[in-house]
């Protein structure tokens, strides 16, 4: 006859079960094994930072280990309790040194450093605690601050991107947009521009070869331009030594002659003056003129009143 399980016993072993199931799962999450055989040591340190329970041991790099408590004292050390694997031997005198897992996250591990002493710890002995003091745990000290004000910026960067995000509305990107297409028109102008560019080149080096013939021309010319700038040097010093203030002095000579002699045709006095300014003589020559017109006029006419030709002799009167 099957015996009935009351609903109280029921109740029971479930909470029982749950109890077990809770504090396996705790121990689980703080680093130690459900069936573990793990041998416990521990370790004394004065700050712990960043160590947590856990957190792996090593040795040269191998992980033999995890971190199961981290404890503050009464005389504020801080205990540690290790979990080792059994086969691990350790020997007296050896180091539990605190290290940095990584550079940035700032998570501390725990790096085994053996003595050559034969002798070993038994479970339960305390191994020597040494603070972690390589340049990774210093950079560590230092960039794990800096990691939450780069945290803060990049969270406030990102509120600036949101709010950037709503002044920038529809028209505004309208307008953005018809800036991109202005200026995908104005590339497109510019490469046509220097297509035109690439085929004026050819005319740009024909320029350019004949600017070169030029200056090869005056190059070859440069003997003639040196005899030109000597000659108009020989000519600019035969001016120079030439006799320029007696040859002034003779010119003013000249004008004080030339001076005089017209004051004297202006004048009355003189010769020439009195042929200038004397009208009785210019009427006399004037009508002597006219006389001796008339008389040549007359000679033309009748040659043979004045002329007398007679081949047998003149004759009688």
């Amino acid at each position: 006859m099957a015996v009935k399980v009351k609903n109280e016993v029921k109740i029971g072993v479930m909470v029982a079960t749950a109890i077990i199931l809770f504090v396996l799962g705790l121990n689980f999450l703080r680093g130690r094994g459900i069936f573990s055989n793990e041998r416990e040591y521990t370790a004394y340190y004065s700050n712990t930072s960043g160590l947590q329970p856990s957190a792996a041991i090593q040795l040269q790099g191998v992980n033999v280990g995890k971190v199961i408590d981290v404890e503050l004292q009464k005389d504020r050390r801080v205990k540690v309790t290790l979990g080792m694997s059994p086969d691990i031997e350790i020997p007296v005198g050896s180091q539990a040194q605190l290290a940095s897992a990584d550079l940035i996250s700032g998570t501390k591990i725990i790096n085994l450093i053996f003595t050559g002493n034969t002798a070993k710890l038994k479970p339960g002995d305390t191994l020597v605690g040494a603070e972690a003091g390589g340049i990774l745990d210093n950079l560590s000290s230092e960039v794990s601050p800096l990691m939450s004000v780069v945290q803060h910026t990049v969270i406030t960067l990102d509120s600036l991107l949101n709010s950037v995000n709503d002044i920038v509305n529809q028209e505004a990107r309208g307008h953005l947009n018809s800036s991109l297409v202005s200026l995908d028109a104005a590339l497109k102008d510019m490469v046509t521009l220097t297509g035109s560019l690439n085929k004026q080149t050819a005319s740009l080096a024909g320029i350019l070869n004949n600017a070169n013939s030029i200056t090869g021309n005056v190059a070859q010319s440069n003997e003639k331009i040196t005899g030109i700038l000597n000659n108009a040097e020989k000519a600019t010093g035969q001016f120079a030594n030439a006799p320029v203030q007696k040859t002034l002095e003779d010119l003013q000579a000249a004008a004080a002659n030339l001076q005089k002699a017209v004051a004297q045709i202006n004048s009355s006095d003189g010769t020439v003056g009195m042929l200038l300014h004397d009208r009785k003589l210019y009427e006399n020559l004037t009508s002597t003129m006219g006389t001796l017109d008339t008389l040549l006029y007359d000679l033309q006419k009748r040659p043979s009143r004045y002329i007398n030709v007679s081949v047998f002799g003149r004759k009688k009167d």
